[in-house]
């Protein structure tokens, strides 16, 4: 799957989709996407550039073909890429499906936490993508959700995801099944009256064993999906706490609070730190227990959309890092492993160009890249 190209500007593309009821349907071999351009958000937004923040997990590259051909309609006209957007015009993107893979596994049964009849709250699993995105169609969090409100009755159409956790991150995803609720807990989000807490694996164990991390996030190079502490980054402020220590020291479980909501904010703050998640093969190493980090969405709390009584939740550690924590406190360690072609591409390493190091690989691991371009592996 294609990584997603970086909006310009996150926050605002966040809050686009906070404001603006979007309705999916798949139907006719075609996926089906109609919304109406938000009143206060994305003034004078290229159409392809809101397109994009309505749907950031498809590269804007993709949408400008979708538009280019045609697939895209603004109030009933066939719209172009570099229009600039109208509040209150209708949008309608009708794209062709892809190809389904055979060999996809289905994912593990729908786990809800909790049910109202304006949200739920659900437990994502390691490795499950949240939403439709580039081929994957199929088998992601919303199709079962989608099949669940069938069987309860419920129209589909008002299934919104209101938080959004990456494939590898596993836990809590907030679900509003109303409008005027979404748009309430999304509001509630972006006011940070939201509280979210994780817990990760990471590599060492920080000292001192609780405390902040403040440094200013930025967008990396274009050619890598990374994130970069800088100086002219935004404001970025993690809390995070010792829970357990394995028994070398050699790792740590982490409690951790977002007080800001910075892409991939945990896990390069980590990083920065001298203490990598687990398993993140972007700011640090893999391993083979897990796709990916080694990070679960724990906690969350938020206002009852209509009451505004406090609503807590908690979602128990999935079982894949339940299970590599448990080798790792009895004194074991993951199986590391390389990063894929696929891997390296995404974070811009080119071996037969010679790259530059990025700030987040390190020198041991960029050396084993280069043992590897001799040996003409992975080319």
């Amino acid at each position: 799957m294609a990584e997603p190209e970086k909006t310009e500007d996150p926050d605002e593309a966040e809050r686009i989709r906070g404001e603006t009821v979007i309705e999916r349907e798949l139907a006719g071999g075609r996926r089906v996407v109609r919304f109406t351009i938000g009143r206060n958000r994305g003034k004078g937004w290229r159409l392809d550039k809101y397109l994009h923040a309505m749907q950031p997990t498809i590269s804007r590259s993709l949408l400008r073909r979708w538009l280019d051909d045609g697939h895209c309609t603004v109030d009933g006209r066939v719209a172009a890429a570099r229009e600039k957007v109208r509040p209150g015009s209708r949008v309608e993107l009708s794209a062709p499906l892809p190809e389904q893979d055979p060999d996809a596994v289905p994912p593990p049964p729908l786990r809800i936490l909790l049910r109202d009849p304006l949200f739920l709250v659900v437990d994502k699993p390691v490795g499950v993508l949240a939403h439709q995105a580039g081929r994957t169609m199929t088998g992601t969090l919303v199709n079962q959700l989608y099949d669940w409100c069938a069987l309860e009755g419920i129209e589909p159409k008002l299934v919104r995801l209101v938080n959004r956790i990456d494939r590898d991150t596993s836990g809590i995803v907030l679900v509003s099944l109303d409008d005027d609720a979404h748009v309430r807990l999304s509001a509630a989000m972006e006011a940070r009256a939201l509280t979210k807490e994780y817990l990760a694996i990471c590599h060492g164990v920080p000292e001192p064993r609780e405390g902040s991390w403040l440094d200013p996030i930025a967008e990396g190079p274009d050619e890598s999906i990374a994130m970069t502490i800088a100086p002219h980054g935004k404001a970025s402020h993690t809390d995070y706490r010792v829970v357990e220590a394995a028994p070398r020291d050699d790792f740590a479980l982490l409690r951790l609070g977002l007080r800001t909501g910075r892409q991939h904010q945990i896990r390069i703050h980590a990083a920065h730190h001298g203490h990598a998640l687990v398993g993140d093969w972007v700011y640090g190493s893999g391993c083979a227990e897990l796709p990916g980090q080694a990070l679960h969405a724990a906690l969350m709390i938020f206002p009852h959309p209509r009451t505004r009584a406090p609503v807590r939740v908690e979602a128990p550690l999935d079982p894949k890092v339940a299970a590599l924590w448990a080798v790792i406190a009895a004194g074991g360690a993951p199986t590391a492993s390389e990063r894929s072609a696929e891997q390296r591409s995404k974070l811009g390493i080119v071996l037969d160009q010679g790259p530059r190091r990025p700030k987040w690989l390190s020198e041991a691991d960029y050396r084993a890249l280069e043992l590897e371009a001799e040996r003409g592996i992975g080319e």
